[in-house]
């Protein structure tokens, strides 16, 4: 019985519990080749602490990369990175792939910690 809640917890979870709802780029601009700045909206459904973003390019199912993303903050800005409940906008971030790439070729995951049993992964984009 333990074992079966360790093992399919995170899926559940993943699946009808997201922390984060789908992420919605509003903004790509293009820096150099390979680079580009993202500006993004997306809801906070649960109020877990933030861990961190992993973004990808290439098919999720397929051979796929994993690629540099940088929030580019202000200096002065010395909040947390975990936000509360609610709608959000953000960016820019600084993502190493074209931005050709980022709407159509890319895909985001988002990890959070909402408990003591497993680190949780909401789908971000797309």
């Amino acid at each position: 019985m333990l074992y079966s809640f360790f093992m399919l917890g995170p899926a559940l979870e993943t699946r009808y519990f997201p922390v984060v709802s789908k992420l919605h780029i509003t903004e790509v601009d293009p820096v150099s080749k390979g680079i580009s700045l993202v500006r993004v909206e997306f809801g906070k459904l649960r109020d877990c602490e933030y861990l961190g973003i992993a973004w990808y390019v290439g098919p999720e199912a397929g051979a796929f990369e994993r690629v540099s993303m940088v929030p580019i903050r202000d200096q002065d800005d010395t909040s947390a990175p975990s936000r509360p409940v609610g709608v959000h906008r953000a960016g820019p971030w600084r993502v190493t792939i074209d931005a050709e790439q980022v709407r159509g070729k890319s895909y985001v995951k988002a990890y959070h910690r909402c408990h003591p049993f497993w680190v949780t992964t909401s789908d971000f984009y797309p």
